[in-house]
């Protein structure tokens, strides 16, 4: 079983350093974890010092919030990634706790220094089909990652799917793995689909009614099923397709398979969106639908759902996890499934103002300040258990 904590009681300052070289400021996927549960660890525990570990110079709204401490790439090839492993780790031994958010960290934690790293999904694990892997990626994969597993004080994991998934595959003991869930901005609120659609007509000339596909173009999104079924129910239906998101591993198919003859004309791709935009296409769409392969956790869903958007999403992963009642689940093997649920939210506006209502209920579940508070009882605990042996490289 995991951690038990109680809740955060007065404590000495922190020094936290956080592993921010291989962030990115787009704000997609784990960057956008960071950049939304940071700020929220800060408000609620000023008290503690939160260090950014990077080796970019230039300045974002988002550093300029926090402490900083910036360490030069070494020379090439591979520069973030020895980065991580050879320049990071002798500076670490200053801090209290080592956090490492991103996909990859430094391995070596001095003794005497807390860590904690989150992992956010092991897709490349399950489908690594679904990636274009070279050399070094193969190596961190299957050296370096498993080792921070090993070597890391205490894992956060996403979902309770994620937990899951790494006690099975990684071996990872139950008491050493904390479930934290992600959460969505009180941006992603409800408005009159009207609004929503004339804000989205000036920059993307898009008109209601549509279906929504929202994530990055990649294979394990299943946007090939998605235009199947929907080329197989098109004609049957006044609603376009529209897909948002940037374009990821092995996006060519998936473009290849939109410019066909019959798709071009009522299947569109708008890419990567700001949140505000994301806003208004959730509020502007009928539905969203989401036949991912495999999520550790799927921030569209519990968006579309704080947005007021009925859901289709598959029976897989974290997905059921994420969604609880409040969406169709379809099997993403079998096309005809999707099909079938698209067609009845199409046709039954009942059903979809009843997804919408218990999509209210269920994003009620999940937020940024939750998610921060138990971050902050892990890093305590944590450090509170960790031998106060003089500090030296592991």
């Amino acid at each position: 079983m995991c951690l038990c904590f109680q809740t955060i009681m007065a404590a000495r300052s922190l020094r936290i350093g956080i592993i921010y070289g291989g962030i990115s400021e787009q704000k997609a996927g784990m960057d956008h974890y960071l950049h939304q549960v940071l700020p929220a660890m800060k408000q609620q525990a000023p008290e503690h010092r939160y260090i950014l570990i990077d080796h970019r110079r230039g300045q974002t709204p988002f550093k300029k919030q926090f402490e900083q401490l910036i360490l030069d790439l070494p020379r090439p090839p591979v520069r973030v990634s020895r980065w991580n492993l050879q320049v990071v780790p002798k500076f670490l031994s200053q801090f209290d706790l080592v956090f490492s958010p991103g996909l990859y960290g430094p391995v070596r934690i001095p003794k005497g220094v807390a860590s904690v790293m989150v992992v956010h999904d092991l897709t490349r694990y399950f489908f690594p089909h679904f990636f274009a892997f070279n050399t070094v990626q193969k190596i961190l994969d299957r050296l370096v990652y498993p080792a921070m597993l090993r070597r890391y004080g205490h894992l956060i994991a996403v979902s309770q799917s994620t937990r899951q998934d790494l006690m099975t595959l990684f071996k990872v003991p139950e008491e050493k793995i904390t479930v934290v869930y992600h959460g969505a901005e009180e941006a992603f609120q409800s408005m009159n689909p009207q609004e929503a659609e004339k804000s989205l007509w000036p920059a993307h000339n898009i008109r209601r009614p549509f279906i929504l596909f929202l994530g990055t173009l990649e294979p394990r999104k299943n946007i090939p099923i998605l235009l199947k079924a929907f080329a197989g129910i098109m004609d049957q239906i006044p609603h376009d397709l529209i897909l948002v998101g940037q374009k990821g591993w092995k996006w060519e198919p998936i473009f290849k398979e939109m410019e066909s003859p019959k798709l071009k004309e009522r299947v569109r791709w708008v890419g990567y969106i700001s949140d505000p935009e994301r806003v208004f296409f959730y509020n502007a769409a009928d539905f969203l639908v989401y036949p991912s392969w495999y999520e550790g956790f799927g921030m569209p869903l519990l968006e579309a759902m704080q947005c007021g958007c009925p859901v289709i999403t598959s029976r897989l992963s974290s997905m059921p996890e994420v969604v609880g009642d409040a969406a169709l689940l379809i099997d993403p093997n079998r096309f005809e499934d999707l099909q079938g649920a698209m067609l009845r939210l199409v046709r039954e506006p009942g059903l979809r103002e009843k997804l919408r209502m218990a999509g209210f209920e269920q994003a009620k579940k999940f937020s940024w300040e939750t998610s921060a508070k138990i971050t902050l009882e892990v890093f305590e605990k944590i450090t509170e258990m960790q031998d106060r042996r003089p500090k030296t490289e592991d």
